[in-house]
């Protein structure tokens, strides 16, 4: 939505119908302005005018609910799409093993490793990450080095191929993105699953991730083939520059800003104010939120509400949109 509209939906929600002035007036804008966004929350099926001239809304779920359902569907087609490409690539040029060449096919563990561990070693920017089943490290033997079946486990969940995100690398910026389900699946809201990422990394929830992939300096991309399955041998598909490369980046990009911000015990963002709104975005209750924190429930309900005054809002939901559109989440 736009910026106006994106701040006369929440007046309206948390009113039961406002004129086109008194819109205007608080929102900070022009009236032909708050009559605009109004119009377009209309379209969106998320306002309606009423024959007394006020402005109400509607349930959120009418609007709100088919753009998600058409970002999933839009997830999914990209995802039908690369493991198109990459079957007619591999139709089209088995046998080509040129160092020039677009997209490289990395098999067996050993070389997977040397290849994931100098791509991660020579990033000198940023590190972008799909990694649905979290960034646990791999299950290891008493001598240290990791169990056979290990490798495999882990990389149909993508965590394993992501262990090397965590430590080791240099000290470039990460963005990392994970399902909502890793975080869902902590009994307290605590997600566990992270711990092996760095204090500073980056951290989104999305609802679901089309495959697990690495980017390094927008130059390399990182894929495993088979992460559904676990293959016998993993297989990893190294991305240079190409058209390729560029729509991986996007679609990385695309979920990106879509995915909900987590705060991390250690990281800047990991204060109690922004661990407390981290959790209340992703739904949990108040007895969940104090004993992730370790800290009574009364705390918990008076840091919500202090937050609550700060922003000038009157209900939960309310801070939720504040806190999102002032960035108090990032």
């Amino acid at each position: 939505m736009s910026a106006p509209a994106d701040r006369v939906y929440p007046l309206l929600v948390a009113t039961r119908g406002m004129a086109v002035a008194e819109l205007a007036r608080q929102a900070g804008l022009s009236a032909e302005a708050a009559r605009a966004a109004c119009g377009e929350l209309a379209v969106r099926g998320l306002a309606r005018l009423d024959p007394d001239g006020r402005w109400y809304p509607r349930p959120p779920h009418e609007g709100l609910l088919p753009l998600l359902t058409r970002a999933q569907e839009q997830l999914l087609r990209g995802r039908e799409l690369f493991d198109r490409l990459t079957v007619e690539y591999q139709q089209v040029h088995e046998g080509h093993h040129r160092l020039e060449e677009a997209v490289q096919a990395v098999q067996g563990a050993e070389a997977v490793r040397t290849r994931l561990d100098a791509v991660l070693r020579g990033a000198r920017a940023e590190l972008l990450v799909f990694a649905p089943g979290g960034a646990q490290p791999p299950e290891v033997e008493p001598h240290g080095r990791p169990g056979p079946a290990a490798g495999r486990a882990h990389w149909a969940g993508g965590a394993g191929f992501f262990r090397a995100v965590g430590s080791g690398v240099p000290a470039v910026r990460r963005q990392v993105v994970v399902e909502r389900a890793v975080v869902a699946r902590q009994p307290d809201g605590a997600p566990d699953a992270l711990d092996g990422l760095p204090p500073d990394a980056e951290v989104r929830a999305a609802d679901r991730l089309p495959v697990p992939m690495c980017v390094a300096d927008r130059s390399v991309a990182l894929v495993p083939l088979g992460a559904g399955a676990a293959p016998a041998e993993p297989v990893m598909l190294v991305v240079g520059a190409s058209g390729l490369l560029d729509a991986l980046v996007a679609l990385f990009e695309g979920v990106w800003s879509g995915a909900v911000p987590l705060a991390r015990p250690g990281s800047e963002g990991g204060g109690l104010q922004q661990r407390i709104l981290a959790m209340l975005v992703m739904g949990s209750t108040d007895a969940a939120m104090a004993r992730s924190l370790g800290v009574a429930i009364r705390t918990v309900q008076r840091r919500i509400a202090a937050m609550q005054r700060a922003a000038g809002v009157d209900n939960r939901i309310q801070l939720v949109w504040h806190a999102a559109r002032n960035g108090w989440l990032d």
